[in-house]
């Protein structure tokens, strides 16, 4: 008789805190957020369900606790949903923004002790919905899921495995789909990046389905330039125009192009300190180093050595760190995080609240030693607030605030 095989399937969940959100809200609720952040598992997992809804691309329904599994007509699947609602049930319609948009003054027909959950991947069809001219204005909450935010996700992982790993994942774990390519313990970056290749390039053309935009010549050149560390609109539309994707070097051709993308959910800009400009990036860190490696060896469509990986990365990952330390410290104090250059140095982050500086930092993916501390307070001396310089190895300096992977979590804790 052989020996019985016990398999175990270890998988990552990250406690976001949008499932307290969604927990202690009342009533019919609208989610929406770009494709693959999360909508569908927030809803199915932390959200009591009587039915569930998706609504397919090509027409009908897949059901879980209807009547059947599948549907094919609109009309019946109009009839349905009244009784569902008068008998109390709570129903979540998955990528709403595929039915006609006469749904939503139907929408405003139903009544009764039920509850209706939407989700959407689509920000032009969620405006309808929360726009002063929508036929449901004030019946629905709404809550819009981006990245999962950075304590959240470094929280989740420091669970599991050592704090400086867990920290150096961070960033790229933020984006919920790559989270099924983590492995406990023993997921390195290139690992994620090998497997989920394909999945970046697919993201961003569902992204532009949803939103019914065609991924044109002009989108992706200003995504490949952002990959490349193009961040001033002025060298984004020269890199444009030297490829001939636009007819002239002129910002105000790709300024329209940078909104649509930041209300899609794939652009941000980060404020520059002191200044009337904005630091333009990817807001994916996986995409953007998806993108990258495709710019510089065709990572699509084909592999690359882990050499040539590996000095990739070690070039950029300091800089996304940077910018995860900055939105998270922006995340501990409630503030915004705004980033300084001038000729002479840059500061990492500077957490705002209007006016007001609430802290400064530098980020040192290595070891911080007394000479880099004074510098720093030399370049910030002008600047008031906490005084913080995160690193792998922390330092005794009464001076400043020394944060690493090891210590951030009880600091932060101990600061509420």
């Amino acid at each position: 008789m052989g020996m019985p095989i016990t398999i175990m399937v270890i998988t990552t969940e990250i406690k976001r805190q949008e499932i307290n959100i969604v927990n202690k809200a009342q009533g019919n609720l609208v989610i929406y957020g770009r494709r693959k952040v999360g909508k569908t598992f927030l809803v199915k997992n932390h959200m009591k369900l009587d039915i569930y809804i998706l609504v397919k691309r090509g027409g009908g329904f897949f059901l879980e606790g209807g009547p059947f599994p599948t549907l094919d007509s609109y009309e019946q699947f109009l009839q349905l949903i009244p009784g569902w609602v008068e008998s109390g049930k709570t129903i979540a319609i998955d990528e709403f923004q595929r039915l006609p948009s006469e749904f939503l003054d139907y929408l405003q027909t139903i009544s009764g002790t039920g509850r209706i959950i939407l989700t959407g991947s689509s920000f032009h069809m969620v405006k309808d919905v929360i726009s002063p001219k929508s036929p449901i204005l004030g019946l629905y909450s709404d809550l819009r899921l981006s990245l999962i935010s950075p304590m959240d996700i470094f929280n989740g992982l420091a669970q599991e495995m050592d704090r400086k790993a867990a920290f150096g994942l961070s960033p790229y774990l933020r984006d919920p789909w790559t989270i099924p390519y983590h492995k406990q313990g023993e997921t390195e970056l290139k690992d994620i990046l090998n497997l989920s290749r394909g999945a970046i390039r697919s993201l961003i053309g569902e992204v532009f389905l949803e939103e019914e935009k065609n991924l044109s010549r002009v989108y992706e050149g200003i995504i490949r330039a952002l990959c490349l560390r193009k961040w001033k609109l002025g060298e984004i539309a020269n890199l444009l125009y030297s490829r001939k994707i636009i007819n002239k070097p002129d910002p105000h051709l790709i300024r329209p192009y940078f909104n649509n993308m930041e209300e899609m959910d794939l652009v941000r800009r980060i404020p520059i300190y002191g200044k009337k400009e904005f630091m333009y990036t990817l807001k994916s860190p996986i995409m953007e180093l998806g993108f990258m490696l495709d710019e510089r060896y065709n990572f699509f469509q084909q592999n690359i050595s882990d050499r040539a990986m590996e000095k990739e990365l070690a070039n950029r990952i300091p800089h996304q760190i940077e910018q995860f330390c900055g939105d998270m410290f922006a995340e501990i104090y409630d503030g915004t995080f705004e980033y300084f250059y001038s000729k002479e140095f840059d500061i990492d982050f500077i957490i705002t609240r209007g006016k007001r500086v609430l802290a400064s930092g530098e980020v040192k993916w290595g070891k911080v030693i007394k000479k880099d501390v004074d510098k720093y307070l030399e370049r910030t001396k002008h600047l008031k607030g906490d005084k913080i310089i995160f690193s792998m190895e922390t330092i005794n300096d009464q001076r400043i605030i020394s944060l690493g992977p090891e210590n951030l979590i009880e600091w932060a804790e101990n600061r509420v």
